[in-house]
């Protein structure tokens, strides 16, 4: 019997021995070649995939298994925008307090300050802002000129209606920057200091900035 490749061009051969290697399912470089299901690709340029009609690429895979892998390189893709994030949207995450609140200003009664001149460089009018979950968060930095054998039993301030607590609530709050004394807001919203820790004869000062309390 007469072998049917013993007179076979040249490029029969090279098909062939293409055939056989990419059997092997070992990686086959060709740039602008032909996309090989099953098997290992490789190229030395970016490969782009254009749809003028609509979505460009689908990826559909085993139910339990991830569409698509990056192996182990961990370097953030630009603009690879999820629909969710743990299966939650992103309006169901809490952004920054700091650019979501917005605070009203409240004057303290007299004899306590909020002047650079008098209480530094760090003091800040006290102020009062609700978030969206029905919790006021209190900022600023109040000093006593002079300062007072113990603040207990003094009153800073009231904060104004709509932020005012449905029942009273008591705040640990830092005063002289180490030491820690305790505030309480009536439904009133009147701001009581309760008791303190300040050293007698101590120039006294509280921190409002952090402090938060329910509004009900």
């Amino acid at each position: 019997m007469k072998n049917p490749l013993r007179k076979s061009s040249p490029v029969a051969w090279f098909v062939l021995g293409v055939l056989v290697a990419g059997g092997t399912g070992t990686a086959y470089a060709a740039n602008g070649g032909t996309f090989r299901l099953g098997q290992s690709n490789s190229a030395t340029a970016t490969t782009k995939l254009t749809n003028t009609k609509g979505t460009a690429l689908k990826v559909v895979s085993k139910a339990g298994t991830p569409p698509i892998s990056v192996g182990s390189n961990s370097t953030k893709v630009p603009y690879f925008n999820a629909d969710k994030l743990d299966g939650k949207d992103s309006t169901q995450f809490q952004p920054k307090l700091s650019s979501a609140l917005k605070y009203t200003s409240f004057e303290p009664i007299p004899g306590w300050s909020y002047s650079p001149q008098t209480c530094g460089e760090l003091a800040s009018a006290p102020a009062v802002a609700k978030s969206a979950e029905g919790i006021a968060h209190l900022k600023g930095f109040l000093c006593y000129p002079g300062g007072l054998p113990n603040p207990a039993g003094q009153t800073l301030g009231t904060v104004p209606a709509g932020f005012t607590p449905s029942n009273t609530v008591v705040i640990p709050a830092v005063q002289n920057g180490f030491n820690t004394g305790v505030l309480v807001i009536n439904p009133a919203g009147v701001i009581s200091v309760v008791s303190s820790q300040t050293s007698p004869g101590s120039g006294s000062v509280i921190f409002l900035t952090g402090l938060s309390f329910p509004l009900s």
